[in-house]
């Protein structure tokens, strides 16, 4: 099967998700960015009261710095939605990126309401920094499987450089191959192929390097601001530096 992605679909609209969706706009897909529908507001009130989430999060992406989206028009290929009215919307969606919180049961709650709406082509890929991707797609059909894989972008998604992608037992090679082109040549990323073991490569290696830093920084008397201070631009790293990561 010959794979394009012409509309893309984001679920979860916070940091990592609103960046995906940026990132995919500026390449020109068309994006449908989801969340969970806002507190205290029932199914018929007014969409801007219901994708309140989505909005305020599209609303702190356009002031974000440095720029997340390539171009402020690029926002208007963005639809904000919400999971409880507008699920439907991605029955025409090729690629279909889960960024929500970190909690299996509630991922593969997703998974099952995905399920009943993706097209037969539509790729599902998780942005999970370290979950099993098995684990996730665990209940699924096959076919769901075939088409399911790992994406795990790092923040902020159209700066850094690293995709790492992440198959199962029983993603179909075809998906992944095409994934890993479109990440590489669409995207402008650094492809790396990751076994399905937890937290993958990048956050092994930074949970080491960032316990140690934690650990000096502990038995020698330096503090939270004299870490991130040496730890940051002033090294190469983002402005997250160490302990700023953590709270991020």
């Amino acid at each position: 099967m010959q794979f394009h992605i012409r509309h893309a679909a984001v679920i979860g609209s916070g940091t990592m998700g609103s960046g995906i969706a940026a990132l995919l706009a500026g390449v020109g897909a068309r994006v449908t960015l989801l969340d969970i529908s806002a507190p205290d507001t029932q199914p018929g009130d007014p969409p801007e009261a219901r994708n309140a989430i989505v909005l305020k999060n599209l609303h702190a992406l356009q002031n974000s710095r440095p720029a997340q989206l390539f171009h402020p028009t690029d926002l208007d290929l963005i639809t904000p939605g919400n999971l409880d009215d507008d699920l439907a919307r991605l029955g025409d969606a090729d690629w279909i990126i889960e960024a929500i919180v970190e909690n299996l049961a509630i991922k593969q709650d997703l998974m099952a309401r995905l399920e009943s709406v993706r097209a037969p082509h539509a790729i599902i890929s998780t942005n999970t920094s370290g979950l099993r991707i098995h684990d996730i797609a665990e209940g699924r059909s096959a076919e769901f499987q075939r088409h399911f894989l790992g994406t795990h972008f790092f923040n902020p998604p159209r700066y850094l450089k690293l995709l790492e992608i992440i198959p199962h037992e029983r993603t179909d090679p075809a998906v992944l191959d095409f994934i890993t082109d479109y990440g590489s040549t669409i995207l402008g990323k650094g492809v790396v192929l990751c076994k399905d073991t937890p937290n993958f490569i990048a956050n092994r290696f930074i949970s080491v390097a960032g316990t140690f830093g934690v650990n000096y920084a502990l038995e020698h008397g330096y503090s939270v601001g004299e870490v991130d201070a040496l730890t940051g631009p002033l090294i190469g790293r983002p402005k997250t530096a160490t302990f700023r990561l953590y709270d991020l």
